[in-house]
């Protein structure tokens, strides 16, 4: 079990990358706060990449970190579907929708940049 949950955040974090990657372009150019949340998720990615380079028995064992990430990276999959696949809404002129979601993942990523750095002490 703990190797699928395992195997399952690294797929969904490569199309967690993907889904960034797709989204800078349309929201790069909204605010500042903008400008902050893709810093910190590129910090947060460098800091995923290398947990998983690390090979340490806690990142890949711990059910409950792996399940934390893939909850960010389906948030992100679903502010993408959101913003940029539904015709429906017409969020993209909606700065406060931006805005509490940012801010939000920001909050997100900061609690588990820190547990993941807790989790690395412990290890060691």
């Amino acid at each position: 079990m703990n190797k699928i949950v395992y195997y399952l955040r690294i797929i969904f974090f490569i199309i967690y990358l993907v889904l960034l990657f797709l989204m800078i372009d349309k929201l790069f150019s909204l605010n500042i706060l903008s400008v902050i949340f893709f810093i910190a998720n590129i910090i947060y990615s460098f800091i995923i990449i290398l947990t998983i380079l690390s090979k340490k028995k806690v990142f890949n064992d711990l059910i409950s970190y792996n399940l934390l990430n893939i909850g960010i990276y389906i948030y992100i999959g679903i502010i993408y579907y959101i913003t940029f696949i539904s015709t429906k809404l017409d969020i993209l002129s909606n700065i406060n929708y931006f805005n509490n979601n940012f801010i939000l993942i920001l909050l997100l990523i900061i609690g588990l940049l820190l547990y993941t750095f807790m989790l690395n002490k412990e290890e060691k």
